[in-house]
C-alpha cells in the first residue's frame, strides 16, 4: 500500500499564537513583528478607517500601532485581554486621537480664513470652539471610563459607539450570537452610566 502524501508544512507564523508572537517581539524579533502584522493589519486598518473614513489617515494609525508594540511591548498584559483585543482598542484609540488632532486643525484653519476674509460674524455664527472642547473633553472622559469596563463590554460599546457598527454588525464581526450583542450592551451602558454619574458627568450617554 502506497504510504500518503505528507500534508504540505504550515506556514510558519501560522505555528505561533498571538502569545509566542509578542514574545518574540519582546525579544525584537523583527520576523515575529511581521508576522503579527499579517495577522491582524487587515482588521486594525478596518477598524481605523470606519473612524478616520480617509485610507491615508487609516495606514498612518496601522503604522503607529506596531510602531509602538515595537518599541513598547511590554504594554501588553496577556492577564487584561488577547492580544488582538489590545491591539484594536489601540487602534480605535489612535484613530479617535488622531480625528480629534485634524479636526482642531480643520477648525483652526478655518478661524483664520474666516479672520483673514474680515468674517468674524460669520465665524461666530458657524463655529463654537468653546462647545467643542466641551464636547471633546466628554468624548475623551467616555473614553476613559469604557477602556475602564470589563473586556466583554468595553469591546461591544467601542464598536458600537466609536465604530458606528449596528448590533447585527457588531456580531458577524465578533462571532457571537445577536442577543448576546445586546446583553453586553445594556449592561455595559448601566454601568457606564453609573460611573460617569460618580464622576459629575451627566447626559454623556
Amino acid at each position: 500500500m502506497t504510504a500518503p502524501s505528507p500534508s504540505p508544512p504550515e506556514p510558519a507564523a501560522d505555528r505561533h499564537t498571538d502569545a509566542t508572537l509578542m514574545s518574540g517581539v519582546c525579544r525584537a524579533d523583527r520576523a515575529a513583528l511581521a508576522a503579527l502584522y499579517d495577522r491582524h493589519a487587515p482588521s486594525i486598518y478596518a477598524v481605523c478607517l470606519r473612524v478616520l473614513r480617509q485610507p491615508a489617515d487609516a495606514e498612518a494609525v496601522v503604522s503607529d500601532v506596531f510602531l509602538e508594540i515595537w518599541r513598547k511591548p511590554a504594554g501588553f498584559d496577556p492577564a487584561r485581554g488577547t492580544c488582538r483585543s489590545y491591539l484594536l482598542t489601540m487602534a480605535r484609540s489612535r484613530s479617535i486621537d488622531r480625528l480629534r488632532s485634524l479636526s482642531t486643525r480643520r477648525t483652526r484653519t478655518a478661524e483664520a480664513q474666516a479672520d483673514a476674509e474680515g468674517g468674524r460674524d460669520a465665524r461666530q455664527a458657524g463655529l463654537d470652539p468653546a462647545g467643542a472642547a466641551e464636547a471633546n473633553e466628554r468624548r475623551a472622559t467616555v473614553q476613559a471610563v469604557v477602556e475602564r469596563l470589563g473586556e466583554d463590554q468595553r469591546e461591544v460599546l467601542m464598536l458600537s459607539f466609536f465604530d458606528g457598527l449596528t448590533h447585527k454588525q457588531i456580531a458577524e464581526e465578533l462571532g457571537l450570537p445577536l442577543g448576546t450583542v445586546k446583553t453586553r450592551i445594556r449592561s455595559g451602558l448601566k454601568t457606564l452610566r453609573q460611573a460617569l454619574v460618580q464622576m459629575g458627568v451627566r447626559d454623556a450617554v
